[in-house]
């Protein structure tokens, strides 16, 4: 029984770090043919969610394959039906999990044929489906044979000291994911403020001019008691929407490194979607403030 965990521990983390591999491998050789033709520096690109080499969805699909595929592979058919159908229900709730916790996506396949919710696709569910009848047929049996020549002893050292560091990893990577989410809500708080403000100018636009002066009064109340508040709340609104467009573009490197570190500026531009979603809703915020200051001139 132990040896079996161990087994799977191992190909957990075996798996996810050829996933790994592959993938920035991949996205790797897409930048540098991309920065041939422009001035961009050429880049390796850590595609996965942790700091080290690892892509843990790898190593579950993997895990899930070894599981609940090789019992049927007497029969090619159900490999490739259901290695589709358990690596679908593997990366989509994964993409769940990961945008419940954190607010944000490191896939989106919103823009692909045939796709649920952006979490998984067509393309992706036949790529998972080749690769369930390569494992149960090829990569299976390999790894089982390697393994009978490694001792059970040698296992464990190499299991535990893994598992300390994918630890250490993920702990660092939560905390920095957590560090980018105070951002987001940041961005929440000023969109409610900046709302409160757009009523009024919708209600001033309008053409009931009690209507607009009950939102004005309402919004001016509700921020602060007197005119020099107010103006203040204006000033403040501003400081902080300038702020974070700051923090914003020191995390996407698009402004001079500064205090940020370096694993959450790579955690931010390994999720391409989460960028774009912050900086959208930063934009319109902007859009939207500049029209509201010259309303209150």
């Amino acid at each position: 029984m132990l040896t079996k965990i161990l087994n799977y521990v191992l190909m957990f983390f075996l798996y996810s770090m050829i996933g790994w591999t592959v993938e920035s491998t991949y996205r790797s050789l897409g930048e540098t043919y991309r920065a041939r033709k422009t001035t961009k520096e050429k880049k390796i690109i850590n595609s996965g969610f942790l700091f080290g080499p690892l892509c843990p969805i790898y190593g579950t699909g993997a895990l899930v394959f070894d599981i609940l595929l090789v019992p049927f592979k007497k029969y090619w058919w159900a490999v490739l039906i259901l290695g589709m159908i358990f690596a679908d229900i593997v990366e989509y709730v994964t993409s769940v999990l990961m945008e419940k916790l954190f607010h944000a996506r490191w896939w989106d396949y919103t823009n692909e044929f045939m796709n649920l919710n952006g979490r998984i696709c067509l393309k992706h569910t036949i790529y998972w489906g080749v690769f369930s009848i390569i494992y149960v047929y090829s990569i299976a049996p390999v790894y089982e044979y390697l393994m009978s020549f490694v001792p059970q002893s040698i296992r464990f050292i190499v299991v535990a000291v893994i598992f300390a560091i994918f630890i250490v990893d993920l702990t660092l990577t939560v905390k920095d994911a957590l560090d980018i989410q105070k951002l987001i809500n940041k961005l929440n708080e000023l969109k409610t403020n900046v709302s409160m403000a757009g009523d009024y100018v919708k209600a001033a636009a309008g053409s009931l001019k009690g209507e607009a002066l009950a939102k004005y009064d309402e919004f001016r109340d509700n921020v602060a008691s007197t005119p020099e508040r107010f103006e203040e709340w204006r000033t403040e609104i501003s400081a902080q929407l300038g702020n974070i467009r700051a923090q914003f573009n020191e995390i996407s490197e698009k402004g001079k490194s500064g205090s940020y570190s370096n694993r959450i500026k790579r955690l931010f531009r390994t999720s391409p979607a989460m960028s774009l979603r912050v900086n959208k809703l930063l934009k319109d915020m902007e859009d939207k403030w500049e029209e509201i200051k010259t309303k209150f001139q």
